[in-house]
């Protein structure tokens, strides 16, 4: 679990982009002066909530929030009055006071739930949820998520509900639920590229890789450096898509983080230590530019951190003294700042610890441990306090809450108390029998059947630990394996085209993608070079993990075959590409030419459309090509040779040339649909003419109906009728379907 000043720091970030993009501290003061000069009346309360809405500094927010909700009060403008306490709420968490922060978000909530505002009362759970986060109220904070999400969905504001979802993902990397957590992040990201909210992806992206990096802190001891270099990645889609666009809270969220990576595979790879540390300190000056220039003090303590760790790491110990000094009174000269200062605990120790000041190191290390146990302890405290703001509200629910636990309560002490009487009974009768067995025992010879007990029980006891050793050390590495596969799974679908990118290439498109595992060993391709698009579907040999490495390897060759080849040349065509693409394919798999043991390889349907002619180039190896034209099915054959070791490997493939009317509709599919086997007795495959026939009869329908029809055909024909149960899939599914306007 995350320590709780490292979960406060960071909402601080996410809660800043949830109310504003700050702008200049000169566009806020100009509003200010406007303010000044107005009388108290609803124009001017309009001014100091946009004042509020846009100045950087916290001090100043508190400061006009609080004259907005004076004003507001005396006018009687309930409206005004519930904005000034959401900012006064958001101030006080910035400034690490909860309870305050508590109190006036309650404040808000029930004038919003009084005026019927439901946006702004979503706005406030959200923003009372992630305060509660702050204190460890991990199951309170998800109600109050999942209640303003409740919202956001009925009025359809997708990029509430993608924030919600942020929030949701770091609620569950400080539970270190990972996976719940990279749900959450993929939920909002793929709401975000829907509504293509770019600002909303940069968080995505930086949630992602904050989730790769607690991952990565949690296993250190494996040196994952493919959790890290996970984490890297993201954290740098993060940094330039917000750097894209000039949002400062999005870079100021990623830099920090990307300075700490930096460092850490630093440790991990001394042969690329300078040039990793040498990138370290680059994100952190740009990051402490942003911080000077800007004044957001929530990420200085960050960012310096980091660079504390660079001088230690580059052995320029005097400057990290320097350095953990000048931060510490940095931090001591703002009002709070000592609450902060137990952060550089760690800082110190890392510095003591290299310089060899073990007693230093020691005694730091005992700071940091009381400090923890006080912020327990204190945190402890706000989940007691903070259930008094809450009451007026929730009342009503809080009484079936505790009606219900009381049952649930009374339930499980009647439960326990029926256990208790069934143990106790067994427990009485089983020693009895043992003490009748040992009275009999005990009658012949005492003392040699004694000691054969003990020996039995001293066995039994070690193979019972034995076995249970055994079942720990397989579940952890079935664990690891499967969290393993989970991630190439992540990495396959990142190098395999999403459906919006094969939708800005072609003008209809329907791909069904169903692998057999976690990963798969099909894979689709596609790419347009100038006036030519490619598209490719292709089987490689195997399925799950293995199948998966091969088509890595198919689709890097593809790209490195159509970079490389000139498209406009007269000889290039899908059957030259893929003469290449075996030769290649043969050369990594060290395949000999009169040596066929190694059989890996792959079949594939290749196709490459000239857009200005018309016209589209077919080659296949096993993998057959169909075109719809005019309600009339046809199929060009593919050649009987895989990518790989064959007996014809100089043989050359067959380029087919179509001409494209309007309407036409090609199909591409692997066969694991047709060689799909049935949950009837018989066990019969799907076939292919059977999927020709479910084409033929509609093929007129659009895409995404006949889509729901061929993949409710296949889950039909693997259900049993008898039982209802679907058997398992026999291969990994790929159907691709692309229509010509």
């Amino acid at each position: 679990m995350l320590p709780f000043r490292k979960i406060a720091n960071l909402l601080i970030v996410t809660i800043f982009t949830a109310l504003s993009i700050p702008l200049s501290a000169q566009d806020a003061d100009s509003l200010l002066q406007v303010a000044r000069a107005l009388p108290d009346n609803e124009e001017k309360l309009e001014v100091i909530e946009n004042v509020c809405h846009i100045h950087p500094s916290v001090d100043t927010v508190e400061k006009y929030a609080q004259i907005e909700v004076d004003m507001a009060r005396r006018l009687q403008i309930p409206y005004f009055e519930a904005s000034g306490n959401d900012y006064l709420s958001w101030a006080s968490h910035c400034k690490l006071d909860f309870l305050q922060s508590l109190s006036y978000r309650m404040a808000a909530i029930q004038i919003w739930d009084s005026l019927g505002r439901d946006s702004d009362l979503a706005f406030s759970y959200m923003n009372y949820a992630t305060t509660l986060m702050s204190i460890e109220s991990y199951i309170l904070a998800d109600e109050y998520y999942q209640k303003s999400f409740d919202i956001y969905s009925r009025l359809g504001d997708s990029a509430r509900m993608s924030r919600v979802c942020q929030y949701l993902g770091f609620l569950n990397v400080g539970n270190m639920a990972y996976d719940n957590a990279d749900e959450y992040y993929h939920r909002a990201l793929k709401i975000n590229i829907r509504t293509n909210n770019r600002r909303g992806m940069i968080y995505d992206y930086s949630g992602l890789g904050y989730s790769a990096l607690e991952r990565f802190h949690n296993n250190e001891n494996d040196t994952n450096m493919v959790l890290l270099q996970s984490a890297k990645l993201l954290m740098l889609k993060s940094f330039h898509l917000a750097d894209s666009i000039g949002d400062i809270s999005g870079l100021l969220n990623s830099l920090p983080k990307l300075s700490a990576i930096y460092i850490n595979e630093a440790k991990l790879d001394s042969r690329r230590r300078s040039q990793l540390l040498d990138s370290s300190l680059y994100y952190y000056r740009i990051g402490i530019g942003i911080v000077n220039d800007y004044g957001y003090d929530f990420a200085y303590i960050d960012l310096r951190t980091a660079y504390i760790n660079y001088l230690i790491q580059k052995k320029m110990y005097t400057k990290a003294f320097d350095a953990i000094t000048e931060t510490e009174t940095e931090i001591l000269s703002h009002d709070g700042g000592d609450e902060n200062l137990p952060m550089l605990y760690q800082a110190r120790i890392d510095y003591y610890l290299a310089v060899g000041n073990y007693a230093e190191a020691y005694r730091y290390s005992n700071l940091q441990y009381t400090d923890l146990l006080t912020e327990n302890t204190k945190n402890n405290q706000y989940k007691l306090t903070q259930t008094k703001f809450m009451t007026e509200y929730s009342a009503k629910i809080n009484k079936r809450m505790m009606e219900e636990r009381e049952r649930e309560l009374t339930h499980k002490i009647k439960e326990m108390t029926q256990r208790r009487i069934i143990i106790t009974t067994l427990v009485g009768l089983i020693l009895v029998s043992v003490l009748a067995v040992l009275f009999l025992i005990s009658t012949i010879k005492r003392k040699r059947m004694n000691a054969m007990f003990d020996a039995k029980n001293q066995q039994l006891a070690s193979a019972q630990q034995n076995l249970l050793e055994q079942n720990r050390i397989i579940n952890e590495a079935n664990n690891k394996i499967i969290s393993g596969i989970r991630y190439a799974r992540h990495i396959q679908d990142v190098a395999m085209p999403n459906a919006d990118y094969m939708n800005s290439i072609f003008d209809e498109c329907m791909v069904i993608f169903r692998p057999r595992d976690i990963v798969s060993g099909d894979f689709c391709w596609a790419t347009q070079i100038g006036r030519y698009k490619a598209l490719a579907v292709a089987d490689c040999t195997g399925h799950g993990v293995p199948g998966a490495l091969l088509s890595i390897l198919g689709i890097s060759m593809l790209n490195d075959l159509v970079a490389s080849a000139n498209m406009h040349a007269p000889e290039v065509s899908p059957a030259r590409l893929l003469n290449t693409l075996r030769t290649k394919m043969r050369e990594s798999l060290r395949q000999k030419a009169d040596d066929y043991t190694n059989q890996d390889g792959m079949d594939i349907a290749l196709c490459v459309y000239d857009t200005q002619a018309h016209c589209l180039q077919y080659a296949g190896a096993f993998r057959p090509l169909l075109l719809m034209r005019q309600g009339e099915l046809i199929q060009y054959e593919a050649d009987r040779m895989p990518i790989g070791a064959n007996m014809n490997v100089n043989k050359p493939f067959t380029n087919n040339i179509i001409d494209i009317e309007p309407d036409d509709i090609v199909y591409l599919y692997t066969d694991g649909i047709t060689d799909q086997f049935s949950a009837t007795e018989n066990a019969t495959k799907f076939t292919a003419p059977r999927l020709r026939d479910l084409i033929i009869a509609n093929h007129h329908l659009p895409f995404p109906e006949q889509r729901t029809i061929i993949e409710k055909a296949i889950d039909d024909w693997r259900t049993s009728p008898t039982t209802g149960e679907m058997i398992r899939q026999t291969d990994d599914m790929l159907f691709v379907g692309v229509k010509f306007g």
